[in-house]
């Protein structure tokens, strides 16, 4: 949850409003004159965000190629995926029994 509040009144309450943001894992906005100047969050919410950023920075020209095959009918089910995955662990178990 985040709270909107003017650059005054954060200045008065300041350290409650860190205590707040470590404790409760959320943020606050500051506003002046009605509009967001700054924001308040704690580094494990902003470390948790930059991760976000760079994953799916990194991860886009894969989702997009995705979405492509998924829109040309190029694609496996997961219930294909694990038919095949059952298919194969029922002859690694086949092959042990054999070999005792």
């Amino acid at each position: 949850m985040a709270y909107v509040i003017p650059v005054t009144q954060g200045r008065k309450d300041f350290l409650d409003l860190v205590d707040m943001v470590d404790e409760e894992y959320t943020r606050v906005d500051f506003t002046k004159r009605g509009k967001i100047k700054a924001t308040l969050v704690s580094p494990d919410y902003l470390d948790s965000l930059e991760e976000t950023v760079y994953t799916l920075g990194h991860s886009m020209e894969d989702i997009r190629q995705a979405e492509k095959n998924f829109a040309k009918d190029e694609y496996v089910t997961l219930e294909e995926v694990l038919k095949r995955y059952n298919k194969g662990n029922a002859r690694k178990i086949g092959s042990r029994q054999k070999s005792r």
